[in-house]
């Protein structure tokens, strides 16, 4: 991912200054987290290989997981990909063994 265009300044005092630059490396930071996020999610919604998904669940689980720590994103929105993510899980692997 491509880091984020350099705004132009506009804060004045130097404290505001550094708040700018901690607030610039904070947004991308965050943003590399969202995007393992996603990519972690979307491996997951994509596999049709039963024998798969349970290693690609501990993954995204531990994605999640470490994405709530930081406070990327709320802890219960965490819960809630985390419970429809093994539900899906269970679903398909229900499917398969059919």
């Amino acid at each position: 991912m491509a880091a984020p265009a350099k705004k132009k300044k506009t804060a004045r005092s130097r404290s505001a200054l550094k708040r700018q630059r901690q607030t610039a490396r904070r947004r991308a930071r965050n943003l590399l987290w969202k995007a393992k996020l996603r990519q972690a999610l979307r491996a997951l919604r994509k596999e049709n290989d039963p024998a798969k998904l349970p290693q690609l669940l501990r993954e995204a689980h531990s994605v999640i997981d470490r994405v709530a720590r930081r406070n990327i994103i709320h802890r219960n929105k965490a819960a809630r990909y985390k419970s429809r993510l093994a539900r899906l899980v269970a679903q398909r692997l229900a499917q398969s063994s059919t």
